[in-house]
């Protein structure tokens, strides 16, 4: 059973590892986690004795796996000594493919960001070409980022299908004409091959979330939801600081939930999906559909004419404009939204839901309506206690999210190594 991806410790006991070894890597991936983590503070999160954390922690920075540096003022005044992993113990690629863009991140062990690109994915010449185009760019980056390629201990790939991390398979794309394109698809498999170090493979929406829970509004979070709303609409769930992947490692297909009985047919077969009904593509969709059969719009102003300019950004400067049909179609997707999160903010009680994509990032102001919706159909109490967010990262979210899931792989190999 893989349920869930550890994201790294943080409550341990004398217990838990039996093997001092075992205690050392532990401690090694909470410092990787918390990054600039005090003594005092790993005694607090491990019970670990205060010998104990003394004598890891010199350990790992004779190992030179770790640097200390004077840290924040505590409440008494004084800076105690902050403990990082050693940034440029090992850097990790990061890859995004995604529905239109393929973005690739170079970064160190730590999420810095060491070079980066963007091309677009074109998608409809075929998965061959897409992977062709995929690989090269990797090189490309590695090639360009000016860090040696022995120093690369990794490659993690974001990809917006149905993925089976624990095999490193995409088990389908469900979008239009892309199912049998990349039906069973050995993703991880052919990274490793091709680039001969350590890679995994993650949902896109998983890694963004993971990228949240690291560098954006989740850092001092251990419970949330994140919820992407692009052209299809995903979401990742952290609970006690990990990543919760289900049973079978399909937890988060918020998109795939029903919303509408009879609605349109979605490409998982089932209708009246979210995603039919909310996602980016819907939205577009939607007000080009209502203007072709003559509806007036400022839309068609914005775009001189040619529909198939339509976007989502379009689309939210027309409402902002006080045109009615592009308010209405938001506000359309929104009512959808908010009807299946309130059946999320009833079955989880989450305290903060982070939302992502070009939707909210266009359009942040409707957080209100949507709250609004939740408070008229999610039980009071979680209703008021949950906050909705937007979230401030960009759009290399998933390729940094890739490049972390990797890293904490990678920080157990360099430890093996130095043992």
């Amino acid at each position: 059973m893989q349920n869930q991806l550890q994201d790294d410790p943080t409550e341990l006991t004398n217990s838990t590892y039996r093997k001092p070894s075992q205690k050392e890597l532990a401690v090694l991936r909470l410092i990787h986690r918390k990054n600039d983590v005090s003594r005092v503070e790993l005694i607090e999160l491990t019970g670990f004795s205060a010998g104990l954390i003394t004598g890891i922690t010199q350990a790992l920075i004779g190992k030179q796996l770790v640097t200390e540096s004077p840290g924040r003022p505590s409440a008494a005044g004084r800076k105690p000594l902050a403990l990082r992993v050693r940034p440029n113990a090992a850097y990790v690629v990061g890859v995004d493919l995604g529905s239109f863009y393929l973005r690739v991140v170079v970064t160190d062990i730590l999420g810095n960001l060491v070079h980066k690109l963007r091309t677009e994915t074109s998608l409809s010449q075929g998965r061959e070409k897409v992977l062709d185009k995929t690989f090269t760019a990797v090189h490309k980056a590695i090639n360009e980022c000016g860090i040696p390629k022995e120093a690369i201990g990794g490659i993690g790939m974001a990809h917006s299908g149905i993925i089976d991390s624990a095999t490193g398979v995409v088990l389908s794309y469900p979008r239009p004409g892309q199912m049998t394109e990349w039906k069973n698809v050995p993703l991880q498999k052919m990274l490793e091959q091709e680039f001969a170090v350590p890679c995994v493979l993650e949902d896109s929406v998983r890694a963004i979330a993971l990228a949240e829970r690291c560098f954006g509004i989740g850092t001092n979070l251990e419970d949330f939801v994140y919820i992407d709303v692009g052209m299809g609409i995903g979401a990742g769930i952290f609970l006690n600081g990990n990543l919760y992947k289900g049973f079978g490692g399909g937890a988060g297909e918020f998109g795939h939930m029903t919303v509408e009985e009879n609605g349109p047919l979605c490409c998982c077969g089932n209708n009246g999906c979210l995603e039919m009904m909310a996602s980016c593509a819907a939205i577009i969709h939607a007000a080009r559909s209502a203007i072709e059969q003559g509806v007036d719009s400022k839309i068609r102003e914005l775009v001189a004419g040619d529909l198939e300019q339509v976007s989502v950004e379009i689309i939210a400067e027309a409402a902002q404009e006080n045109d009615s049909l592009a308010f209405r179609v938001l506000h359309d997707a929104v009512s959808h939204i908010g009807v299946a999160l309130a059946d999320v903010v009833n079955l989880l009680n989450p305290g903060v839901v982070v939302f992502g994509g070009p939707l909210f990032r266009t359009a942040p102001y409707l957080l209100e309506p949507l709250k609004r919706v939740i408070k008229q159909r999610a039980l009071e109490r979680s209703a008021n206690q949950v906050q909705l967010r937007v979230s401030n990262l960009g759009s290399e979210a998933g390729a940094l999210g890739a490049a972390r899931a990797i890293s904490q792989r990678v920080i157990e190999r360099l430890y093996r190594k130095a043992l």
